[in-house]
């Protein structure tokens, strides 16, 4: 591969002579062709582009109009179209109503909860509302809880991820999710037991878990996942047919409960039976009744903070509820639907941020789709957009910063100075953001790497933002 030796101002000067004559050339920096060609990928996997957001000096594109997998840089539309439309205040409403009547301390009748789309309804909100429920004088249930999750179209499983269908990051988005419908496992070595020590969270009702499983001597701890052997077909009674590397310090392993209504059907028995709740129903799957009595409303925290807990560890869950809810707040006359989600998402890029909807296209807000496809051109844009938005310091500090935090914690490219939106999929890596050059100017960029091998390395993304820090 013959290499390009071209200077920081060579760059610039062709660059601008090349748009004065109705064009922009395009071409790499040789430390990104190098790291390209280190890591054994093609330049034609890779598509770039570079823009100043205060006139810094530096500019870059290379394939920059090809289409390509955002992967879960996806996530930055989501958010900053959430951050705009929804607004950074915003909260989801869980509310808690009944039909029938109340009588010494007793409900006679059906406990509704009806969910709005919240992602973060956990196990401790759970038990707060229930104590709630209890401190205005409930303490028997003698009937049904339903659970209302009407407000969002029913999701299916995407059949691309059929193999990972067990994993918290495949679940579906639920308007009535609880505790994103997952059991985490905590494995703690006893090393002069040679075992682990099995601990289960959230307290379920008829889980069953091994108490403990074998350490594995003499095994270093990689590929530990894999070595437990789990199998979790039946959801309350996970099998681990192997064991735990002796060289591993404690892990936690999570899976996705196949049936929702069976999960909070778990969850709430042991919950109300912590506080003394007498409750003997079951659970069901019905809207509230309009009718319905209303006993309180419970609210979740702050968009702003979802939106960073979204982006610095890229959350599937909470990417999806944000864009169905941009749907259930523009239309909740019907069940809010990624259809809808898309036209407005499609509407807000072409008006506002002046992106066309040939250039983007949002499956499900949060990258996990083969289908969700996105131009580098589109995303530097969206990102030039955003570095003006009055939503522009609750979303980029949401992004997770090299050397420091969340996906990037571990990445040491311009370190402290990169606000940096990561991606990943088999065959696809990418990344997207913020980087503040060593001289003080701002600039951001987009990359993706396509292809068989492009997941096995950081290097040319890497090599990018660095060559952007140390010479913008």
């Amino acid at each position: 591969m013959k290499f390009l030796t071209i200077t920081r101002t060579a760059v610039t000067l062709t660059l601008c002579f090349s748009m004065t004559m109705g064009f922009c050339q395009e071409m790499l920096p040789v430390s990104v062709v190098k790291a390209l060609e280190v890591a054994e990928l093609k330049s034609e996997q890779l598509s770039a582009k570079v823009v100043a957001l205060d006139d810094g000096p530096l500019s870059m594109s290379w394939q920059a109009g090809k289409s390509v997998s955002p992967a879960s840089t996806e996530k930055m539309i989501t958010t900053l179209a959430a951050l705009e439309l929804l607004g950074p205040a915003y909260r989801w409403k869980t509310s808690y109503a009944y039909q029938g009547k109340i009588v010494s301390g007793t409900l006679k009748g059906t406990l509704y909860i009806r969910g709005s789309g919240d992602p973060k309804y956990v196990v401790e909100n759970l038990w707060r509302d229930l104590a709630r429920l209890k401190s205005q004088g409930i303490y028997r249930i003698e009937g049904n809880i339903a659970i209302d999750r009407s407000r969002f179209a029913r999701e299916h499983q995407d059949p691309e991820f059929k193999d990972d269908w067990d994993r918290p990051y495949t679940a579906v988005a639920d308007a009535a999710l609880l505790n994103f419908q997952s059991v985490s496992l905590t494995l703690k070595p006893d090393v002069k037991r040679s075992v682990a020590e099995v601990f289960a969270q959230p307290a379920m009702s008829d889980l069953q878990v091994p108490q403990t499983i074998p350490l594995i001597a003499g095994q270093a701890c990689v590929r530990w996942r894999q070595a437990l052997q789990a199998d979790v077909k039946n959801d309350l009674r996970p099998k681990i047919r192997g064991g735990l590397p002796g060289a591993c310090e404690e892990k936690t392993f999570s899976y996705l409960f196949a049936d929702s209504n069976r999960y909070w059907e778990a969850v709430l028995r042991s919950t109300a039976a912590q506080l003394s709740i007498l409750w003997r129903g079951k659970v069901v799957e019905a809207k509230t009744p309009e009718n319905a009595i209303v006993l309180f409303d419970a609210w979740s925290e702050e968009l702003a903070q979802l939106v960073r807990q979204t982006n610095k560890f890229s959350n599937n869950v909470f990417a999806k509820h944000m864009m169905l809810t941009l749907a259930a707040e523009a239309h909740p006359e019907k069940p809010a639907d990624y259809e809808t989600a898309r036209r407005l998402l499609g509407k807000w890029l072409d008006n506002r941020v002046g992106v066309k909807p040939s250039e983007v296209f949002i499956d499900n807000g949060s990258g996990l789709s083969r289908k969700s496809r996105v131009t580098a051109q589109a995303m530097t844009a969206l990102i030039e957009y955003g570095w003006k938005s009055p939503r522009m310091p609750d979303w980029v500090t949401s992004f997770p910063i090299a050397g420091i935090d969340g996906t990037m914690k571990k990445r040491q490219a311009a370190a402290g100075s990169a606000y940096v939106k990561t991606g990943l999929l088999n065959g696809v890596k990418s990344a997207g953001g913020i980087i503040q050059a060593a001289s003080g100017k701002r600039y951001g960029f987009f990359c993706v790497v396509e292809g068989a091998r492009a997941t096995e390395s950081d290097q040319p993304i890497d090599a990018l933002i660095e060559w952007v820090f140390t010479n913008g």
